[in-house]
């Protein structure tokens, strides 16, 4: 691929921090107030951890 290990890793690090946004921006469109944002993503990390 002809790229450092340093600039996959940035590439990763911005990915997954657009990933985030993306994701946070998905469920404030569901949610009815902006406050219950964080406690929807505490609700799915929960979800998709369990057995």
């Amino acid at each position: 691929m002809n790229t450092s290990e340093g600039a996959i890793k940035v590439a990763i690090h911005r990915i997954r921090k657009r990933y985030r946004e993306l994701l946070r921006h998905e469920i404030a469109d569901t949610v009815a107030y902006p406050a219950e944002v964080e406690s929807e993503i505490r609700y799915l990390v929960t979800v998709l951890t369990s057995k």
